[in-house]
């Protein structure tokens, strides 16, 4: 059995990196959340699925793949309702990830992933993607979601086509079990109904206010629409066999895009 190549910056000494420097053709910058995920999963789950899955890709097309730290706090404002959830604004989020690729420039990475795990990061990545291209340059940027490269008819045979990815559901949940079980309180699973009921009566929107904006620190409400941050009842169907499976379709999906990336999308 051969060891794994190593991808992980935060696992790789500077020697190591620079042995496989003049093959890097792309770098990842995962992003993910702190936040609620019911009773049952760490607040970690959008990071932890995130980094995950972008490392287990950057092996399959190693060694032109390296991946940076995961950007492990993500913009969560609708979240702090839950106990420990933790946010970035939007402005942070964006020179965050500018300051990445800057950094990772240095080293003559011009080509850029954000492949991230949380839905709340996807038009805040957007933004990012294209500042990073004003500001450096030379540089391409591509911003997804890992299961946005999901084959929908491959994961529909495993999940019967429902809804995914899904919040603390059955998906996340069976992926979280796969990835890191030891986090997991699986014993806390029947909270969801016993304690915390599933879902709410949704919060009072008065007219005219449905569409208006508000600053960073008080988006409130979601608590009274899901009152453990669990979004649907399909939690009960998550195994760790099925998070395998959903795992595997996840990084052959997010592999096959960045190889797709490197091919076709020429640099200056």
């Amino acid at each position: 059995m051969t060891d794994k190549p190593k991808v992980f910056l935060p696992e790789m000494s500077f020697a190591e990196v620079e042995d496989i420097l003049d093959r890097v053709q792309l770098a990842i910058l995962p992003t993910g959340s702190n936040e609620g995920h019911g009773p049952h999963l760490p607040l970690k789950v959008d990071a932890a699925t995130s980094t995950y899955v972008s490392i287990e890709a950057a092996r399959r097309l190693y060694p032109r793949v390296l991946v940076a730290p995961c950007l492990a706090v993500g913009h969560s404002p609708q979240h702090l309702e839950f106990a420990g959830s933790m946010s970035l604004r939007v402005e942070t989020q964006i020179r965050v990830l500018t300051d990445y690729c800057s950094s990772l420039r240095n080293y003559g990475i011009r080509r850029f992933a954000i492949v991230n795990g949380h839905g709340n990061n996807m038009a805040v990545n957007a933004q990012a993607a294209r500042r990073i291209t004003e500001d450096l340059g030379d540089v391409r940027v591509a911003s997804f979601a890992y299961w946005e490269a999901i084959d929908r008819e491959q994961i529909s045979k495993l999940n019967e086509g429902r809804h995914y990815p899904g919040h603390a559901d059955e998906f996340e949940t069976s992926m979280t079990l796969h990835i890191c079980p030891e986090h997991t309180r699986m014993d806390r699973l029947h909270e969801i109904q016993d304690k915390y009921g599933l879902l709410g009566p949704g919060p009072e929107v008065p007219p005219g206010h449905q569409f208006l904006a508000t600053t960073t620190w008080r988006q409130t409400g979601l608590r009274q629409r899901l009152l453990c941050d669990v979004a649907a009842d399909n939690y009960q169907l998550a195994s760790a066999e099925k998070g395998a499976l959903f795992a595997e379709l996840s990084v052959a999906g997010t592999a096959a895009y960045l190889d797709d990336f490197i091919n076709h999308v020429a640099l200056d």
